[in-house]
């Protein structure tokens, strides 16, 4: 995979979560308004953002250990 269908990844998943998260946030509101509670919607929806965070995370770990090796190829990471 190049650089391109990297970024382009990242960015669809970006545009995944911002939706997921929009539409659980709407949800929840709504659901709070009508019923006095916000139901499962708030609980998924952190989840879901801890998920996504501890991803962005990893990889961003994993971008930095690439370039390294990259950059100075004869120390070991």
């Amino acid at each position: 995979m190049d650089r391109t269908k990297k970024e382009q990844k990242d960015h669809a998943s970006t545009y995944g979560f911002l939706f997921y998260s929009g539409a659980l946030l709407l949800w929840s509101i709504y659901d709070f308004f009508v019923n006095d509670i916000t139901g499962w919607q708030m609980p998924i929806l952190f989840v879901g953002l801890a998920l996504y965070l501890w991803s962005k995370v990893f990889y961003q770990q994993k971008r930095v250990k690439e370039s390294l090796k990259i950059r100075d190829p004869e120390k070991r990471v």
